[in-house]
């Protein structure tokens, strides 16, 4: 029986390669990296954590689905690629598809499907909803010109050779073949019916995902829960052990300046500090001292995406090339380092912080107001007015209205806006809702913004820069920023195959970028800072190396019998002895940092 079994899986696999993959195939997997977490993490538990707003659509795709709530989706539910990256070592490693194979063309690759997938509903995933996937990306009925862009650009064919290979054929040759190509994710064709309404129809529909959770409650509002499938078909791949492991995760809409009040009672587990004052001066309350909370400094090395300051080039103030030199120049990073930042932050430079496509050569605006007068005056601002504000001949005056998503950011804000008034600017704040924020910068219905983004191994320069998308609104061109030779850099780096040509052309862009000055950078460090609740549980490396946002990798877990003695520690008052360890560099950061 055994013998006759290997027969017809020999016999199975010629017919195979005779129908669609080439005979030379040498597949290609990867289970030689570390784990990602850890084999020894418990499952169980609800883990409260937060989101500014609630979301717009529980889609990822077309219109709003861009938000805080998506990077959740993305991550734990819906957005499982064929391949992943390792967040510590940067190899490829297996995710959906357990197998591939890069033809020596550089633009065709084939996909061995993991014969165990399955949906939150039970359905097996196949070869064709990756192929229905491609479809959505390219579908008007979307709404989405970014991915109508993206399957335009990249790919000429997704087919299904058989039930578990795909086939997906490049546009052009590419030097990452894997990265362009394997993005893929499977959507249910039984589910999505694609058509005139789908983006209505699908808004706030609970999805049919591949990933180990599923939305179980939503209160607008109020809160969005997500539940671990106790049968998840990827539990016990190599790649996800130690993995998701928290029962239910309840996402609670807090308004940031809130978040802390709700993680010193207890009603969120987790939180990251990204104020140095806080950091220095606000951490010393009971529940530190008697070791029932715990922070560190974790230092990381990842790319840094864009945050700061962005000027909308259609605003009548910010057209002019001078005014926005002038903008960069009133920045005082020095004088907010001090006084806010106890000088523990560093001045961002690049559109590529945090990769090897940052332009070295690049050095942020100096804080000069006698620069920035002498550009005001170029612009035509030469005089100013009687409350001090410069005015041009039309007597308009030099104004603008920053708006900003958090009342934590206020401080900084408002030192900026007194030294911008010194200079003869005036900045009128608007503080918004973090997601009416986020929809006015991605809609451009603004003049100055405060935005990050989060980045990825390599940048994306065409989704922020590329004129492609600087005429409609509703992408991540911020600022409506196009220029005919920045597109030919953005393809030099999407296309060629010599890798210094690549370099040389993006370290050419970020130049231009910095140039242009619509884009003013802020502040960065090397490490995440955080606080957690004791029964929260980590590896001994903590996060992994390219983490960027605690979202991003559910390396923890929680510990009933810790969450027993917590709860008896808090109700009796006593102590479980303070954590003297505060900083930590699992990844070995700091000596690369001294030199």
């Amino acid at each position: 029986m055994r013998s006759r079994v290997l027969v017809l899986t020999v016999l199975a696999t010629a017919m195979l390669r005779a129908g669609g993959v080439p005979a030379d195939v040498v597949w290609t997997t990867n289970l030689g990296e570390p784990r990602i977490g850890d084999p020894a993490a418990l499952k169980g538990g609800t883990f409260n954590y937060f989101i500014s707003a609630y979301p717009l659509t529980f889609r990822l795709l077309g219109p709003n689905s861009n938000d805080s709530f998506s990077a959740w989706n993305r991550a734990y539910s819906m957005m499982f690629t064929l391949v992943g990256r390792h967040p510590v070592t940067d190899a490829h490693i297996p995710w959906m598809a357990t197998h591939w194979w890069v033809a020596a063309d550089g633009k065709t690759v084939y996909f061995k499907l993991d014969p165990d997938a399955r949906f939150s509903d039970g359905t097996k995933i196949t070869a064709a909803d990756y192929v229905f996937c491609h479809e959505m990306m390219r579908s008007k009925e979307i709404l989405d010109p970014y991915y109508n862009n993206y399957a335009e650009t990249y790919f000429a064919a997704v087919e299904a050779i058989d039930p578990l290979t795909l086939k997906v054929v490049g546009a052009t040759q590419s030097w990452r073949p894997l990265d362009d190509f394997g993005v893929l994710w499977p959507v249910p064709r039984h589910i999505e019916k694609l058509g005139p309404q789908w983006v209505k129809e699908a808004n706030l529909r609970r999805q049919v995902v591949p990933g180990p959770y599923v939305v179980t409650e939503a209160v607008p509002g109020e809160r969005i829960v997500f539940t671990r499938l106790k049968d998840w078909w990827g539990r016990d791949k190599f790649y996800f052990r130690g993995l998701y492991n928290v029962d239910r995760i309840v996402l609670k809409v807090v308004p940031s300046a809130n978040v802390f009040d709700y993680f010193k009672k207890r009603e969120i587990d987790f939180m990251t500090v990204i104020f140095a004052k806080m950091w220095a001066t606000e951490l010393g309350f009971d529940a530190v001292a008697k070791g029932w909370v715990h922070r560190k400094q974790e230092y990381l090395e990842a790319p840094d995406g864009i945050y700061g300051l962005h000027m909308n080039l259609a605003a009548p103030f910010f057209a002019n090339k001078d005014v926005r030199k002038a903008m960069q120049h009133l920045l005082p990073f020095e004088e907010l380092n001090s006084r806010l930042m106890h000088n523990s932050y560093v001045r961002k430079v690049s559109a590529f912080e945090g990769t090897r496509y940052a332009n070295p050569a690049l050095k942020p605006y100096e804080f000069s107001p006698e620069k920035a007068q002498e550009h005001m005056k170029r612009a035509g601002f030469a005089a100013r007015g009687p409350d001090g504000i410069l005015v041009d001949a039309a007597n308009r005056r030099a104004s603008f209205t920053l708006t900003y998503g958090s009342k934590l950011v206020e401080p900084y804000l408002t030192v900026i806006q007194q030294i911008y008034a010194k200079g003869g600017v005036e900045i009128k704040l608007d503080l918004l809702e973090p997601a009416t924020a986020f929809n006015r910068a991605i809609e451009r219905k603004y003049e100055m913004i405060l935005q990050s983004r989060s980045a990825t191994l390599y940048p994306a320069p065409y989704q922020y820069f590329h004129s492609d998308f600087a005429k409609e609104s509703g992408n991540n061109n911020l600022w409506g920023f196009g220029r005919e030779d920045a597109d030919k850099l953005i393809d030099v780096y999407r296309f060629s195959l010599d890798a210094a040509a690549r370099v040389d052309a993006m370290h050419n862009l970020d130049a231009i970028i910095q140039d242009e000055a619509f884009y003013i950078p802020f502040w960065t460090a090397p490490y995440l800072r955080f606080l957690y609740w004791d029964d929260l549980c980590f590896p001994k490396t903590y996060f992994p190396k390219r983490t960027q946002q605690p979202v991003q990798w559910q390396v923890f877990w929680i510990d009933p019998a810790r969450t027993a003695g917590l709860k008896a520690a808090m109700a009796a008052g006593t102590s479980l002895g303070a954590d003297t360890v505060i900083e930590v560099d699992p990844w070995n950061i700091l000596p690369g940092l001294a030199r």
